[in-house]
């Protein structure tokens, strides 16, 4: 799922750079080759990144059971005894 919402952000921002691309050549062709080639170089760059963000591990999750042991740990969810004047 996560490669999913990475290619829908990916795709998106490359249209939109596609259709800049295309309008800065219709106006002035020579100057914007060295600004379309950094926008390149960005876009690679975000996507490695991209990448790396959506291969790294995350958190374990710890499932509930019967016993309701995991609102006993340290980062339980809030009661309404933890609230403050309560």
């Amino acid at each position: 799922m996560n490669y999913l919402w990475l290619f829908a952000v990916a795709g998106g921002a490359a249209l939109l750079g596609i259709a800049l691309a295309f309008g800065m050549i219709k106006q002035d062709g020579q100057r914007s080759v060295l600004a379309i080639s950094g926008a390149f170089v960005v876009a690679i760059g975000a996507l490695v990144l991209g990448l790396y963000v959506a291969s790294a591990p995350t958190a374990p999750m710890r499932a509930s059971d019967r016993e309701g042991s995991q609102q006993k740990l340290p980062a339980a969810a809030t009661t309404e005894k933890d609230l403050p004047g309560q």
